[in-house]
């Protein structure tokens, strides 16, 4: 198995401390997100993109792949997909890409049918952890937390108790987003039928 950490560009975390993120194998950082990568000492081994939205040129990065602005068809959060997957990438956590325009961050949520789904998805404003089958999270009581399609066209049903509300069964799809939920205990165990779903801790507890 060979984990990628990808690095995009636009609503990146503020901050590396509490992400938990998982060992990888390599870095790949897509345009701007070279600018994360430098401010918070990651070596990208590879750099991809038309680099028309990076305001620096890395100090330290490896290989460079160069996509000409005018002639490429994909985002440069796709190039970066691409390229994990055409160097062995199996898994993958991916930071950025979270907020400030729309169309970019359905783009990128549109991604995920075609090239999987990123074990967790950390922006400015929340961590998304994927949940295929069933996965238990290591939490705190009354931390709030969203249920979310990992497709569009996701539907699933959901069973999770440690909630205020409970989920019993619950079916989850575009229009019935499970919003704002709380937490009640330490542990949340969370088992899914169906499609996979993402769970979505607001930054906001996640860092106070």
């Amino acid at each position: 198995m060979s984990h990628a950490l990808i690095i995009t560009g636009g609503g990146a975390p503020n901050a590396l401390e509490g992400l938990h993120l998982e060992s990888h194998q390599f870095i790949i950082a897509a345009d701007s997100g070279i600018e994360f990568a430098e401010k918070h000492g990651l070596l990208a081994d590879i750099w991809v993109g038309d680099f028309d939205s990076a305001g620096i040129q890395p100090e330290r990065a490896g290989e460079i792949i160069h996509k000409d602005h005018d002639v490429k068809l994909e985002s440069d959060t796709e190039l970066a997909l691409m390229t994990g997957r055409e160097r062995g990438m199996t898994t993958y956590t991916l930071l950025g890409g979270g907020g400030y325009r729309m169309d970019h961050l359905l783009q990128t949520y549109s991604l995920f049918a075609r090239y999987g789904l990123p074990l967790a998805w950390h922006t400015t404003y929340e961590s998304l952890y994927s949940v295929h089958r069933q996965r238990r999270f290591i939490t705190s009581a009354g931390r709030t937390i969203s249920f979310l399609p990992a497709f569009f066209s996701g539907r699933s049903i959901v069973n999770a108790s440690a909630l205020v509300w409970p989920l019993n069964a619950y079916r989850l799809t575009a229009e019935s987003i499970s919003l704002s939920n709380r937490t009640t205990a330490n542990v949340l165990d969370v088992t899914v039928e169906g499609d996979p779903i993402f769970l979505c801790f607001p930054v906001a507890d996640t860092r106070s």
